[in-house]
């Protein structure tokens, strides 16, 4: 396995622009991860380490020496979490080349023979989120014997990098080259990659030959990617035929909270919103609890109707929805930002205050259009005091240039309530 590791480091090798700054701590890397003994240290050593890793304060080069130092043992090794936060931290510092350096080091610390299979699934998925599918590529050539398993999760990182063709591409040579038999997941993501490139009619193809072409059965997740297909392209015909044959047709699959929230979607867009706020009561009866995304789609479907009061209750029903793990679902920016931008746009502006405030306890600072149109609806509504107090807030969650927009909004409010008193 140390030969493979050393030919994974040569194949993601930094650019040659790169080499002379970087090459001391490439190298420094290197060493320690082919170390075949570790020093021993304690249980605290390493929660400083990871804790250290977790901080935002801590430099890039210093985090990857930190790494490098962790995984030498077990338990760091299997801390998932460590490693998509060092990758991600490495990844927001621009610094693929301690990305590349870190995870194909990590494949020598390991016992051997080899790394499991899923262990480089893994990295195959942290360097799909580091923007690095070429990186994804050389992992799972790793994989031996190649595998299904694998192969979909490389698809999967090419469409997570925004390469659907590439993806397609890889699901077309692949296969024959590794002798690879392509699975239901592998076909639901190259489902997914052909919608995304707009080729709708040649991913139902694919879908309709999945039983006799690939001896796979499509499932619920197949029937999904289709029906976000016809979504996407407007085709409501495909879609409610595809949802009859889904839901009461031959293919008698269980709808699970994406179709749902597809088939939700599709009535919004023909302005039939309160038809799909009755599916979320339909979910609840037949056991499968509506999610944030749901109650987002139906809730942003009554806000573009003018329905903005029954939006708002429907916000309120959220925390009350039963699910498995308890009760409730907790609404997110989108939601506020959705309802504070349709009460302000209908002049309703004593609720819209109220979510503001709520949005600003949960330190999200809603959009600069809307506070500045709600301000200026306080004051015409002579409600000043409501008015400077939000613009307090506002230029108080305000960064940078924006604080000095906020001061503007302040002084032209301070101006039309001066003017609203004169009238």
């Amino acid at each position: 396995m140390a030969a493979a590791a050393a030919a994974l480091r040569r194949a993601l090798a930094p650019a040659p622009a790169l080499l002379l700054r970087r090459q001391a701590l490439v190298r420094l890397l290197s060493t320690q991860a082919q170390s075949s003994t570790a020093p021993t240290i304690s249980p605290a050593e390493l929660v400083r380490i990871k804790n250290s890793i977790r901080s935002a304060a801590t430099p890039p080069d210093e985090l990857a020496a930190l790494f490098l130092k962790g995984i030498l043992h077990p338990p760091f090794l299997g801390d998932r979490s460590i490693f998509s936060l060092a990758v991600s931290r490495l990844t927001a510092a621009a610094r693929p080349d301690l990305v590349s350096s870190v995870l194909s080091a990590s494949l020598t610390a390991l016992p051997a023979p080899h790394p499991s299979e899923g262990f480089l699934i893994r990295l195959i998925a942290l360097y799909a989120a580091a923007g690095m599918p070429t990186h994804s590529l050389s992992t799972f050539r790793l994989v031996v014997p190649p595998s299904d398993r694998a192969l979909s999760a490389l698809l999967g990182a090419y469409h997570y990098a925004g390469q659907p063709a590439r993806a397609i591409e890889a699901f077309r040579d692949l296969p024959a080259e590794l002798s690879i038999t392509p699975g239901v997941v592998s076909h639901n993501v190259l489902l997914k990659c052909m919608v995304a490139t707009g080729d709708v009619a040649g991913a139902r193809q694919v879908f309709d030959g999945m039983p006799d072409k690939a001896g796979v059965q499509p499932d619920i997740v197949s029937c999904n990617e289709m029906l976000k297909g016809y979504l996407k392209t407007g085709d409501h015909a495909a879609f409610d035929l595809l949802l009859k044959e889904v839901t009461g047709g031959k293919r008698r699959l269980k709808p699970n909270v994406t179709t749902y929230k597809l088939r939700m979607s599709a009535l919004c867009a023909k302005g039939r919103s309160f038809e799909a706020e009755e599916l979320l009561d339909a979910m609840g009866a037949n056991r499968v609890p509506p999610n944030r995304e749901c109650f987002n789609t139906v809730i942003g479907g009554l806000c573009k109707e003018g329905e903005v009061g029954a939006a708002v209750a429907l916000f309120k029903r959220m925390p009350e929805v039963p699910r498995h793990n308890g009760k409730g679902v907790s609404p997110n920016f989108e939601t506020y930002i959705m309802l504070i931008e349709a009460l302000v746009e209908s002049n309703a502006f004593v609720p819209a205050l109220e979510l503001c405030k709520e949005c600003l306890a949960k330190k999200w600072a809603p959009p600069f259009q809307a506070v500045k149109g709600l301000i200026q609806g306080l004051v015409k509504s002579r409600k000043v005091k409501h008015a400077k107090e939000l613009g307090m807030a506002m230029k108080k969650a305000a960064k940078g240039d924006a604080k000095e927009e906020w001061e503007k909004v302040e002084a032209d409010a301070f101006q039309l309530a001066l003017a609203e008193m004169k009238a």
